[in-house]
């Protein structure tokens, strides 16, 4: 049996406290930036569905002229909160590029909803209040993963 050095073992366990700790705080990171989404999309959503039911309950539209307009109420309170509040991101500096590729977020995420609460509402027979909120938590965790990986991105300089 080869000893072991006394500097080496030492050195390698504090390599691995060093990594242990970097990807304590890297998770403890990413379970702040989730949190801070989860409260501003709660925010956002709240917007959205007051919007919502103001439109269809008080102006009388149909669910899903609401949903087209509350929704798109919704996304710009998005856009500004996240860019600001959950991803941290100040100046202006990659606001077009930010923008950009949260319209084509939006478009996308703006589809997959619309489509939920028709199914929904049509098919699955859910009143036009459940429909929407089902079909916005559905697509949630999508659009925070889209967010945080693509569209609000660190810039690469």
């Amino acid at each position: 049996m080869t000893p072991v050095k006394a500097s080496t073992t030492r050195s390698q366990q504090l390599s691995m406290w060093r990594r242990a700790h970097m990807l304590t705080a890297a998770a403890l990171g990413w379970a702040q930036q989730l949190h801070r989404y989860a409260l501003v999309g709660g925010l956002v959503f709240l917007i959205d569905l007051v919007t919502y039911w103001m439109l269809m309950h008080i102006a009388g539209s149909w669910f899903l002229y609401a949903h087209f307009i509350s929704r798109t109420v919704g996304g710009a309170a998005c856009f500004l909160l996240n860019r600001y509040v959950t991803f941290q991101k100040t100046g202006t500096s990659d606001l077009g590029s930010d923008l950009s590729r949260f319209l084509v977020l939006y478009g996308i995420s703006f589809c997959l909803a619309s489509g939920l609460v028709y199914a929904n509402v049509t098919f699955a027979g859910l009143d036009p209040m459940a429909g929407k909120v089902v079909a916005e938590v559905l697509v949630f965790l999508f659009n925070y993963t889209v967010m945080k990986y693509w569209v609000m991105r660190p810039s690469a300089g």
